[in-house]
């Protein structure tokens, strides 16, 4: 969420809670909807990717890498439309891709 530090200073810690967990769950459906794989919500940023589960390896296979990221691509698009102003902010959002080998483990001895 782009201006986030903006978003916390108007709306305080419940609005601010409220905020979050509507946009995420927004997310969430969508990323659903074209089997992208959510990894984790740090602050205001939702991480996700394709090419991480056995399906999509076997999509990749089957179809090409193309077929798989295309489905990153319509989510990426979707939530880009989504920009609805919430709790009366305009929501702009950020994005980033990477494409390319990734590397997934537990790092430390626990949870925070």
């Amino acid at each position: 969420v782009e201006n986030f530090d903006d978003h916390a200073r108007h709306l305080g810690a419940e609005k601010l809670m409220e905020f979050l967990n509507s946009t995420f769950t927004m997310m969430d459906l969508i990323c659903a909807k074209h089997a992208v794989t959510k990894i984790e919500t740090v602050g205001e940023e939702y991480v996700c990717a394709v090419g991480v589960v056995p399906e999509d390896e076997q999509e990749a296979k089957d179809s090409g890498h193309t077929a798989v990221l295309g489905r990153l691509i319509q989510a990426a698009a979707e939530i880009l439309a989504a920009r609805k102003p919430k709790m009366g902010l305009p929501v702009t959002f950020k994005m980033g891709m990477h494409t390319g080998p990734v590397v997934a483990g537990v790092i430390g001895q626990k949870l925070p």
